[in-house]
Order: C-alpha cells, then structure tokens, then sequence
C-alpha cells in the first residue's frame, strides 16, 4: 500500500484516496448515495472522489472520515492504521477509569485477544 509522504504527487493521493473510500464504503455495504448523505456530500461528488477524477477537498474529506468512522490519515493514505478513531477512544476511556476499572478492561482486553487467537 502507498503511504502518502512529501514525495507523492497529488494523482497518488486522489488514487490512495479513491481505493479506500470504495473499499471502506463497499466492505460496511454503503451505497455512494448513503456515504455521500452520512458526510453532507451528494452522491455525485462521492462517485467522482472513488473514480479518482477530481482531488478530495480537506473539509470533504474530513466529513469522510467522521461518516465513515475512520481516520482521516488512513482515508488519505498518511497511515495504514484505519482505527485511529477507536484506538482514540479507547485510550480515553481507559484514563477516565478508577484503578480497578483499567485493571478490569486490561483484563477483558487480554481475554478478548488470547480468545481471537485461538480462533485462528
């Protein structure tokens, strides 16, 4: 995957851009018309960013992300890293819990993960 970095070009972008605006929207089963209605974007403008035809306007592309659930550096190719957001809130709420509250998540969190794995 290309990472975005002072060398890439603007067609680079609108095409790192374009791929994981239709990946994302097609993998939770959007349509453009829904993309486009959750970010206040018509379904046009949603068409035309996935064919990579015309560059993402920041404040288009942050209304993207926020509808999206992403981040915004993912979206534009900054980072590989999709969960941005969540990683985010997960960290907040972890720091806003009593002691035994973080004990109790890192606990639920080691669980979760040995679960996963052994499901691989």
């Amino acid at each position: 995957m290309v990472i975005i970095n002072t060398n890439t070009d603007a067609k680079q972008i609108r095409e790192v851009f374009a791929q994981r605006l239709k990946e994302i929207r097609e993998e939770r089963g959007f349509s453009q018309e829904d993309v486009g209605r959750m970010a206040g974007l018509s379904k046009a403008t949603i068409s035309k960013y996935e064919a990579a035809s015309h560059p993402p306007k920041l404040i288009h592309a942050t209304a993207i992300a926020e509808a999206l659930n992403v981040g915004f550096s993912y979206l534009i190719g900054f980072t590989d890293n999709r969960y941005v957001q969540e990683t985010n809130t997960i960290t907040e709420l972890f720091l806003s819990l009593p002691d035994e509250g973080k004990k109790e998540l890192l606990n639920f969190a080691r669980y979760l993960a040995e679960k996963a794995k052994n499901q691989e």
